[in-house]
C-alpha cells in the first residue's frame, strides 16, 4: 500500500513538535532560572547575577567568576503555591510528552511495527496526539500562571519602589513556555490528521456508492 506523502510528512512534523517541545521542557526545569535579576538603567554595572528556579536559587559573582546555589532543606516544606504548583505541572507536561512518543512511532505510517494494520495504528496516533496535548496544556497553565505572578510582582515592586532585588523572567521560563507551545501544536496537529484520516473511508465510500445511486428507476419482483 502506497503511503501519501502528506501523511508522512505530517506525523513527521508532529513528531519533531512533540520531541523539541520534550527537550525545551527538560531544559527550562533544569537549567533553573525562570525568574533573574531585572536590569536597572540608571545602576552601575553589577557585581553579580541572580537566578531563581523551581528547585533553587543561584548568584554569580562577576568579579570572582563564581557560580553558588542555594538548594532547599526540604523541597516538601512549606512553599508558595505558585511555585508548588509549576513544579508539578512542568513535570506532569514532560512525563506525560515522553508517554507519548512510543505510541506516536508505533502508530506512524511510515513505520511497519503493526504492518498494515491502519485502524490500530491510527488509535495509537490518536493517544499519542491526546498526549501531547495534555502534556502541552499542563506546561501552558504553568507557564501562564507563574509568568502572571512575577509580571504581577514586578510592578508591585517597581510601583512602590520596594528596596532589594527586582526579578524578571528569565531564560528557563521562556524554554518552558517554548516547548509547551510546541507540544501543544504537536497534539492539536497530530489529532486534526487523524480525524481526517477517520473520515477519508467514508468520503471514499460514499464516492463509490454514488453511482449505485444516480442510476434510474429500478424494478423489483
Amino acid at each position: 500500500m502506497e503511503i501519501p506523502g502528506m501523511a508522512v510528512a505530517t506525523d513527521i512534523l508532529a513528531m519533531g513538535l512533540g520531541g523539541l517541545g520534550f527537550l525545551l521542557l527538560v531544559l527550562g526545569a533544569g537549567a533553573d532560572c525562570w525568574r533573574q535579576d531585572a536590569k536597572d538603567p540608571l545602576s552601575s554595572v553589577g557585581l553579580s547575577a541572580r537566578c531563581r528556579g523551581l528547585w533553587s536559587e543561584c548568584v554569580f559573582d562577576n568579579v570572582a567568576d563564581l557560580w553558588t546555589c542555594d538548594i532547599p532543606i526540604s523541597y516538601l516544606s512549606e512553599h508558595p503555591a505558585v511555585l508548588v504548583v509549576t513544579r508539578v505541572l512542568v513535570i506532569l507536561s514532560a512525563f506525560l510528552t515522553l508517554s507519548a512518543i512510543p505510541p506516536f512511532i508505533a502508530g506512524m505510517k511510515c513505520t511497519k511495527l503493526m504492518r498494515s494494520r491502519v485502524l490500530q495504528k491510527q488509535k495509537f496516533s490518536l493517544a499519542a496526539g491526546i498526549l501531547f496535548l495534555l502534556g502541552g496544556l499542563s506546561g501552558v497553565v504553568a507557564s501562564l500562571w507563574y509568568g502572571i505572578d512575577t509580571v504581577q510582582k514586578y510592578k508591585l515592586e517597581v510601583s512602590l519602589g520596594i528596596p532589594g532585588v527586582t526579578y524578571e523572567l528569565g531564560y528557563s521560563y521562556w524554554m518552558a513556555a517554548a516547548g509547551a507551545a510546541c507540544s501543544t501544536s504537536g497534539g492539536a496537529l497530530l489529532i486534526a490528521a487523524d480525524c481526517l484520516d477517520a473520515q477519508a473511508p467514508k468520503r471514499k465510500q460514499n464516492l463509490l456508492c454514488s453511482p449505485l445511486t444516480s442510476k434510474g428507476p429500478q424494478t423489483y419482483l
